[in-house]
């Protein structure tokens, strides 16, 4: 399992496997078991606290904040790691990196 902490990925491959991982973290299952163009519903085990746990560490992990609602709205796994690819890119150039 890697760290996910402090990490400095922006590239929208980097960021998919991040949230891929979380998300299976949270879950309790295989980072393969988390289908990108699947629902967070349609990862076993994931519950609404579970996909808030993986949601408190792609923030963490990347220093952005998602709104509030977008996780009730993202349709899949894929759309989640893109919206998060672009605020982490917004957050490293606030940042100058």
């Amino acid at each position: 399992m890697s760290d996910l902490l402090n990490t400095t990925a922006t590239g929208e491959q980097e960021i998919t496997a991040l949230v891929t991982e979380a998300l299976a973290i949270s879950a309790g299952v295989p980072a393969d078991r988390v289908d990108p163009d699947g629902t967070l519903g349609d990862i076993p085990g994931m519950e609404s606290v579970k996909a808030l746990r993986a949601v408190s560490r792609i923030e963490e992990s990347l220093r952005i904040v998602l709104p509030d609602d977008f996780l009730f709205e993202t349709a899949t796994v894929a759309e989640l790691a893109a919206f998060v690819t672009v605020l982490a890119r917004e957050q490293r150039a606030r940042e100058g990196k």
